[in-house]
C-alpha cells in the first residue's frame, strides 16, 4: 500500500471515528428526552383523568418518542426533505386516526344523557307511573294476599293490609320508602311484619314483571 493510500486510509478511519464520537452528545440528549418522556407517561397513570384523555396522552407521548428514535436512528434528518415529509405525514394520518377512535370509543351518549339536565329530571325518567300500579298489582295476582281500600277486589287478608305502606314503609330499616318496596318484593323475608309468618309471600315476584310493570307497582305503592 502506499503511502500516500495509507494515509487517506487513515484520515478516514479519523473521520469516522470523529463522526461516531460528534454523535455522542445527541445520544445522550436523546436519552434524557426519552426518560422525561417515559416519566410523564407514568405521571399520566396516576392522575385521575377521563379514560379518552388519558389514552390519547399516552398514545401521543408514545407517537412522540417512536418518531424521535426513527429520526434518529433511520438518519432522517439527512434524507430528502420531500422523503421524510411523507414519513411523517403518513405518520400523523395514522396518530390523528387513532385519537378519534379514542374518542369515538369513549363518546356513546344515550337519548336520556343528550336530553336530562340534571338528577331530578334522570330520576323522573326512571320513575314508573303510578296510575298503572294498580293494574299490575291485580295481574300478578298480589290482591289475593293484600288488601287495598282504593283498588277494587284487593281484599286478601293473608298478608299485611297495604294502606299508608309509603308512610310506614319510610319508617323502616331506616331505608326510603322505595327501597324499603323494593326489597320486600324481591327478598320478602329480609323484614317481615310482626303477625305475619315469614316465607309466604313468593320470592321470584320480580321476574314474572317487567321493568316497567315492576317500576310501576313501587311508583304505586310508594304513594299510598
Amino acid at each position: 500500500m502506499s503511502a500516500e493510500a495509507s494515509l487517506h486510509s487513515s484520515k478516514g478511519h479519523g473521520s469516522h471515528e470523529h463522526e461516531q464520537h460528534d454523535h455522542v452528545p445527541t445520544y445522550i440528549k436523546l436519552a434524557v428526552v426519552l426518560s422525561v418522556l417515559t416519566g410523564v407517561e407514568v405521571a399520566i397513570l396516576y392522575v385521575a383523568l377521563p379514560d379518552a384523555l388519558m389514552l390519547t396522552g399516552l398514545y401521543g407521548l408514545a407517537a412522540v418518542k417512536f418518531g424521535l428514535v426513527v429520526a434518529m436512528f433511520m438518519h432522517l434528518k439527512y434524507d430528502n426533505k420531500m422523503l421524510t415529509g411523507i414519513f411523517f405525514a403518513g405518520f400523523t394520518i395514522a396518530l390523528a386516526t387513532m385519537a378519534a377512535m379514542i374518542a369515538l370509543i369513549n363518546y356513546q351518549p344515550s337519548k336520556t344523557s343528550i336530553h336530562v339536565k340534571d338528577s331530578k329530571q334522570l330520576a323522573a325518567l326512571n320513575a314508573g307511573d303510578p296510575t298503572k300500579g294498580p293494574d299490575v298489582f291485580m295481574a300478578k295476582g298480589c290482591a289475593a294476599c293484600h288488601a287495598i281500600s282504593s283498588v277494587p277486589g284487593a281484599v286478601g287478608a293473608v298478608g299485611p293490609k297495604l294502606d299508608g305502606l309509603g308512610q310506614r314503609a319510610a319508617s323502616r330499616n331506616g331505608k326510603p320508602a322505595a327501597d324499603y318496596i323494593r326489597e320486600s318484593i324481591e327478598n320478602p323475608n329480609a323484614f317481615v311484619v310482626e303477625g305475619y309468618p315469614a316465607g309466604l309471600m313468593p320470592a321470584n315476584l320480580k321476574s314474572t314483571m317487567s321493568a316497567d310493570e315492576y317500576k310501576n307497582l313501587v311508583a304505586f305503592l310508594e304513594k299510598l
